[in-house]
């Protein structure tokens, strides 16, 4: 059963050209569940926000979790998106490609994520602000830190994973950027840190 699974999980990953072998030797291979559907059908569920919707989160949890198992210097494509954030970018990428398949805009989103993924494992930090806990990759956090070092926000990473100065430059990037805050790396803050161009 275990090696059945892993065969699947392999072939599901061939879609993503270039990073895998074609399922057979046309390149040709069978699309299972909501990555064989159009965008357009995925942008009705999104607007209905219909149980299908809900099922397509499912598809991509499960396809992101077997592409960070088979590729290759991975550990995880998406380190600090939730489902809710990539199923939003996936919804903007259909907007304007309403003809292509839930798989085809999941590949594409993956490969421009994949140069500022988690190449190996990596602890996680937990970070409580007002009571309410959160989880990150220490690896992220760091990174975090070192873009507001370089965008001048913080003067160092510091000794804590997470202390009042860390906070404070979350703070002022948050003030800065029109965003809640809060003073954690929330999603918002880490899609402006790492995904929109600094000034």
């Amino acid at each position: 059963m275990k090696r059945f699974k892993a065969i699947a999980l392999a072939v599901l990953l061939s879609a993503h050209a270039g990073l895998a072998s074609a399922a057979d030797e046309d390149g040709k291979f069978a699309v299972k569940g909501a990555g064989k559907r159009l965008c357009s059908n995925f942008l009705l569920t999104a607007e209905q926000k219909s149980t299908d919707y809900y099922l397509y989160g499912g598809w991509l949890e499960g396809y992101i979790s077997a592409y960070n198992r088979f590729q290759p210097e991975n550990y995880d494509v998406t380190p600090w998106q939730t489902t809710e954030l990539l199923l939003a970018l996936l919804q903007q990428d259909c907007e304007n490609n309403k003809e292509r398949h839930f798989l085809t805009v999941t590949n594409s989103l993956l490969k421009a994520l994949f140069p500022i993924r988690l190449p190996a494992e990596s602890a996680l930090v937990a970070i409580d602000v007002n009571n309410a806990k959160s989880y990150f990759y220490v690896e992220i956090l760091k990174r975090a830190k070192q873009r507001l070092i370089k965008m001048g926000y913080l003067q160092d990473l510091g000794s804590n994973d997470f202390d009042q100065a860390t906070l404070d430059a979350f703070k002022h990037f948050q003030s800065e950027r029109g965003l809640a805050q809060t003073g954690v790396p929330d999603q918002n803050t880490l899609m402006n840190l790492f995904l929109k161009k600094s000034d």
